[in-house]
């Protein structure tokens, strides 16, 4: 053993040519380029094929990548500030706007009061910092400081925060100086910081505008800074156009202050941890806080089930590092939906350049088995064939990066023109659409390459293994067609069944008549109108409508349908008692005369509001038959009262007068919520302000929008006008995420589709041309065209009948997985999967029938001399 160990140390001729040995039998650098050199001239010499092979993987790439980075820009990017890691939401609720409840609220905490947000500030423990945010935006008009009395003021939006807003999320402004905590007092001089693309698109870029003041609904602001192009606050949307200190609250709303209200429940919070502590930890303080702050409100009215529900009560953090995102919210499961899909597409490219490689193989048997008889080794023609299909995957990923930049601006167009999504493709796309290659270059050329390798040195040689054997024989291109038809089945089962599930909901029974109806969006707050002078102007706004040529009937709403916010209210009843944890919520909405007959709702019961109905007379409402049904069942309501609950409107009982049908407001999926409709005529308090015109129209609808402005400015031309939109527009805009995935769906099955097809049409056309030898006999011998034909008609259906009794099942457990996200249709849709299955069927023979036309045209005397 000495010997040996020092024979192997001290030999100074065995080591080297050991190290050239491992060098040798190494991938070198040298080695790798020449790989490369030869694949490229390789490639160059089938220029046709290399185009279809590149342009089929980066068809799979790009619809994958630019999936992807709609889901990186939605799900995975981080607020532009400082350590967004940090950062804590003490609620993930994406709704917006205020509750006023009559006592303590109890349960799980997602909107606070100002002073839950003071008491959590003062006894915090585990935050740097907590700042509070107004939950949605507060309606402006702007005007400039010396500005003529004539000019029309703008209409902006802003965001109320408190004074450490900035400070907290870790951003400084861009021009200027951000708010502080000391402009966060109510005798602090007032003052404004704008976004910057208020600063662009409205004051084109005014390099003076720190100090500047503007009038925001009658109130004089000054600008004391200009926030990055960058920052859009913590909401993944478009940034609000002011950012002003909670403590204007009053003057900003043009109503009664919600900083001394302690039910009013208005306010996001948001916290930057302290180093070195959780979410969990910061939860177990923060609800402790919670508690004790209920219980401090409580004082001497304490009592034993008040204390169990304080003990119920919690804040449930969530990381804030991502902001508040709507998109997130409604599109986490469709992207991760089409993720799959686009995957599948990926599979099916996959297979299909994977077909080529093996028709190719074929073809370069000779080329193989001579490289082999001079000396090369199986492993090394495998890592040449490698080396071909990743540059294939390398050309493909970098095509598909460039298709997918442009996929990803149409999509962003349709899922959120304004929202702030960053799609620049970054690391992380670029990672992903790396790895998506190098695995697709895996996929597709492993198999060729082996399999080529394996090549027979004496039959590759000879003339005769050219021939085809006359029948289909299940081989590896085979399995590949019928894996792509499987997969095809899926992705157009898929695209039926969405297709069906939107005009399911396109013909679903709302209650009323979206057709033919002008909404118009008007808030008289903003120009100056009390409370009491609201009836007025709204009957002078409804008998100047009616009298628009071609307007059929005019109402008016607090809350239209389709208009994405509504007010819910608790009732009592007398003679009814409620269960143990029944909801006794119901939608409250203030509406004008003949609000049903407009919408085309029917009435069922008594009569509707009517003219009658002011000031002057008695507290009525119509209700709902959900109302019906939930109160009073089977007895006759009309005469009936009920009373509010909330402290806004506790003024007495409220009479039954009608009954109108139930509708679907808010989505055509819910079940319809007991609702009070309350004449918007007889009230006088701020619940009145921000109404939505109504006006049915003899005809279309938008065409009468500049006659229906016209009459507006001609009864008050200071009245601002927001929306201007038809009934029908609202609802479709409410499906529109429906529609966007089942066009993306559509497209991914059709590209699928595509794909199969190209595939099957390569294996049949290279069948033909192994097996012309075989079809020359075939005529030879008698055989008639359309027989030959049907040879090769016969072989693609078969593998298409293949691909579908695999793909059948497939499709059927992948419609289960999604079926939380139709309606109306069920994942065993027969319909659907016949549809799928016919034209699946058909595609394929009309792929098949170039091949078979070129078995048809085969010259016997040509092919018999191949033998």
């Amino acid at each position: 053993m000495a010997l040996g160990l020092t024979s192997l140390v001290f030999d100074p001729v065995r080591r080297p040519k050991a190290k050239d040995e491992r060098l040798n039998k190494g991938i070198t650098v040298e080695a790798l380029l020449q790989d490369i050199r030869y694949a490229i001239r390789t490639l160059f010499k089938r220029p046709w094929f290399a185009v279809i092979a590149i342009t089929t993987l980066a068809l799979g790439i790009g619809a994958n990548t630019a999936i992807f980075t709609l889901v990186n820009a939605v799900m995975l990017k981080t607020l532009p500030v400082n350590k967004p890691e940090e950062l804590v939401l003490f609620s993930d609720a994406t709704n917006e706007g205020t509750s006023i409840d009559d006592a303590p609220r109890t349960g799980r905490w997602r909107r606070f009061s100002y002073a839950s947000y003071e008491y959590f500030r003062r006894h915090n423990q585990s935050f740097q910092d907590i700042t509070a945010i107004r939950s949605g935006d507060s309606r402006l008009s702007v005007r400039k400081t010396g500005a003529q009395s004539g000019e029309p003021a703008q209409r902006a939006a802003a965001q109320l925060v408190s004074g450490n807003y900035f400070s907290v999320l870790g951003v400084s402004a861009m021009r200027g100086r951000t708010l502080a905590p000391e402009d966060d007092v109510r005798s602090a001089p007032p003052t404004a910081v704008i976004s910057y693309k208020y600063w662009q698109e409205q004051l084109n870029g005014d390099a003076e505008i720190v100090g500047k003041d503007f009038v925001l609904n009658g109130t004089k602001f000054t600008v004391v800074g200009v926030m990055p192009a960058e920052f859009f606050g913590e909401r993944m949307r478009r940034p609000p156009d002011f950012w002003v200190p909670l403590s204007f609250q009053p003057p900003i709303e043009l109503r009664d202050s919600f900083l001394e209200t302690p039910q009013a429940y208005w306010l996001m919070l948001m916290g930057r941890l302290k180093n070195d502590v959780s979410i969990p930890q910061a939860q177990a303080t923060i609800n402790l806080a919670l508690q004790q702050f209920l219980t401090e409100q409580a004082g001497t009215q304490l009592s034993d089930d008040h204390r169990r529900s304080i003990q119920g009560t919690y804040v449930e953090l969530v990381s804030g590092a991502g902001g508040i995102s709507g998109l997130r919210t409604r599109y986490s499961t469709p992207l991760r939906m089409l993720m799959a899909m686009v995957a599948l597409v990926l599979l099916i490219a996959c297979a299909n350049v994977g077909s080529l490689l093996l028709s190719r193989a074929t073809s370069r048997n000779a080329e193989i088995s001579l490289r082999m008889a001079l000396g090369a080794s199986r492993v090394r023609i495998v890592r040449q064939l490698l080396t071909e299909s990743f540059l294939l995957a390398v050309f493909g990923g970098l095509l598909g990066v460039a298709l997918s930049i442009w996929g990803v601006m149409l999509l962003v167009r349709l899922v959120a023109r304004e929202a702030p999504l960053d799609t620049k493709p970054d690391l992380i796309v670029l990672g992903f659409t790396g790895a998506v290659s190098i695995i697709s270059g895996l996929l597709f050329g492993l198999i060729p390459a082996i399999r080529a390798s394996k090549t027979d040195l004496a039959s590759a040689m000879k003339e005769k293994a050219r021939t085809g054997s006359g029948r289909l024989r299940l081989n590896l291109s085979s399995s590949l067609v019928v894996l792509q038809v499987s997969l095809s089945m899926i992705l157009l089962t898929g695209a039926g069944l969405f297709a069906g599930s939107l005009l399911q909901l396109q013909r679903e029974n709302l209650g009323f008549d979206r057709n033919n109806v002008l909404v118009v969006d008007i808030d008289p707050r903003l120009a100056g109108y009390k409370p009491k002078e609201l009836p007025s102007l709204y009957q002078r706004l409804l008998d100047r409508l009616n009298a628009v040529p071609n307007v059929r009937s005019a109402t008016m709403a607090t809350y239209p349908p389709f208009g994405g916010s509504s007010r819910t209210s608790s009732i009592k009843v007398p003679g009814f008692t409620a269960t143990t944890d029944e909801n006794l919520l119901i939608e409250d909405t203030l509406t004008s005369p003949h609000y049903a007959q407009t919408l085309g709702m029917p009435l069922l019961q008594g009569r509707e509001i009517g003219p009658q109905d002011t000031t002057a007379s008695h507290r009525i409402a119509v209700v709902n038959q959900s109302f019906i049904n939930r109160y009073f069942q089977d007895q006759n309501p009309i005469g009936r009262t009920f009373s509010f609950d909330d402290i806004e409107q506790q003024s007495g009982p409220i009479e039954i007068v009608g009954v109108i049908g139930d509708v679907k407001s808010a989505d055509p999926r819910e079940s319809p919520r007991p609702t009070v409709y309350r004449p918007i005529l007889q009230i006088e308090d701020p619940s009145a302000y921000a109404v939505t015109i109504h006006v049915r129209t003899q005809g279309d609808a938008s065409a009468l929008a500049p006659s229906v402005r016209q009459a507006i400015n001609e009864i008050d031309s200071t009245l601002p006008i927001f929306e201007v939109t038809t009934l029908d527009d609202s609802f479709n805009r409410n499906l529109r995420q429906e529609h966007l995935i089942t066009q993306l769906v559509s497209f991914f099955g059709g590209l699928a589709l595509l794909l199969a097809s190209i595939g099957l049409y390569g294996l049949m056309a290279h069948a033909v041309t192994r097996r012309t030898n075989e079809i020359g006999i075939r005529v030879a011998l008698g055989a008639q065209r359309r027989t030959v034909a049907w040879l090769v008609l016969r072989e693609s259906l078969l593998l298409v009948l293949a691909g579908l009794v695999l793909g059948v099942p497939a499709a059927i457990f992948a419609a289960r997985l999604i079926s939380s996200q139709l309606f109306g249709v069920t994942p065993t849709d027969v319909t659907t999967l016949i549809g799928a299955g016919l034209v699946l069927t058909v595609v394929a023979l009309v792929a098949a029938c170039v091949p078979a036309r070129r078995a048809m045209k085969v010259d016997p005397l040509v092919a018999l001399r191949y033998e």
